[in-house]
């Protein structure tokens, strides 16, 4: 199943596509992993960035890394928490950004998904997040902008 539709970021007009799949997907880059993080009474990790206001754990693959790997080291780093197994893919965001001229280039994949933490060591805000908060899944929208504002229904977190 996909959904498609029109967006902006920082003034760039973008076409969405979201793609509902548990297979990692090929022919592009993918630019971004993230995750619906949640413990265990079924609550989900939100972390705030500086610029960014709160957001999945998540972040740009290094190279060399598998999207598992990025996705595990990004949650440490942003949440000071750790996942080990249970790490789904829900599906991704093929993006289609003509005028991006940055790393991510003009058509990459966003990745999504949901796992298990592990692990929740004590908070410690750096320069990149300074909160984390578990909150309902129904409460997400209220949080994270893109939820209610991308008719893909998942958006894009940048």
């Amino acid at each position: 199943m996909s959904i498609s539709g029109k967006s902006t970021y920082n003034g760039r007009d973008l076409t969405l596509v979201w793609y509902e799949s548990n297979q990692i997907p090929t022919g592009k880059k993918i630019s971004q992993v993230s995750a619906f993080c949640v413990d265990n009474n079924g609550d989900v990790l939100i972390v705030r960035h500086e610029k960014q206001g709160w957001c999945l754990p998540g972040g740009h693959p290094e190279d060399g890394e598998t999207v598992e790997e990025t996705l595990r080291r990004e949650v440490q780093e942003e949440a000071d928490a750790t996942i080990k197994s249970d790490i789904n893919l829900m599906g991704y965001l093929g993006v289609f950004d003509p005028d991006n001229n940055s790393i991510e280039g003009r058509d990459y994949f966003q990745l999504r998904f949901l796992c298990k933490l592990d692990e929740l060591n004590d908070f410690k805000a750096d320069f990149e997040t300074s909160d984390r908060q578990f909150i309902k899944p129904e409460e997400l929208p209220k949080y994270i902008t893109w939820m209610k504002t991308s008719n893909t229904g998942w958006g894009f977190c940048l």
